[in-house]
């Protein structure tokens, strides 16, 4: 029962939250995906064997950057497109 009216207030009072309050997540998320579709971009321009590894890697860790920033900011609420 508790917990029910929890999940009641927490919706009513996150619809009166303003916009500003996500705005650094925005831009930490559109910092984010910027920083992933730049290192795809690299990945696909070098060609060195040894840069082609560290390329894997830097794909990698700016995807799970930016997964984590998404999963955060479903977990706060914010619903938005990254392309409005």
């Amino acid at each position: 029962m508790k917990t029910a009216l929890m999940q009641i207030f927490s919706r009513v009072l996150r619809k009166n939250i303003p916009v500003t309050k996500y705005q650094p997540l925005r831009d930490q998320l559109e910092q984010a995906r910027h920083e992933w579709l730049s290192a795809q971009n690299y990945y696909n321009n070098v060609s060195d064997a040894d840069l082609v590894d560290y390329a894997v890697y830097h794909i990698q860790a700016t995807e799970k950057k930016y997964t984590y920033l998404l999963k955060r900011a479903r977990h706060e609420g914010l619903r938005a497109s990254p392309f409005d």
